[in-house]
């Protein structure tokens, strides 16, 4: 299942003005408190995620905690290079990856539904 960036009801649940590079780099060096840090910023995004893709409320919490793994992926994966105004759509698609992994679905589910 594909999601669009606009996740909310509003624009307000993206990372205001993006994650501070230096934050992103912390994380990629595997420092926990840029970790959490990291995960609080996109927290809002991972619930929203985690509500589209779970069939039952109580499965949520896992699909957050996969969100959370996508997104420290990311952050491992990120090159300064890109920029860390680009950092939250690069992120997605690792958070949307992981979700689709937990519920099952694969890259064709992704395209054309489950």
């Amino acid at each position: 299942m594909k999601i669009g960036l606009n996740m909310g009801q509003n624009a307000s649940q993206a990372p205001k003005g993006g994650v501070p590079e230096a934050q992103i780099l912390a994380a990629k060096k595997g420092d926990w408190a840029a970790k959490e840090q990291l995960a609080a910023a996109f927290l809002p995004i991972l619930k929203s995620l985690a509500e589209k893709h779970a069939s039952e409320p109580s499965k949520i919490n896992r699909f957050v905690d996969a969100g959370k793994e996508g997104l420290f992926i990311a952050a491992r994966k990120y090159k300064p290079s890109m920029g860390a105004d680009r950092f939250q759509v690069f992120a997605l698609d690792y958070i949307q990856a992981r979700m689709d992994r937990l519920a099952g679905g694969g890259f064709l589910s992704g395209l054309f539904g489950k």
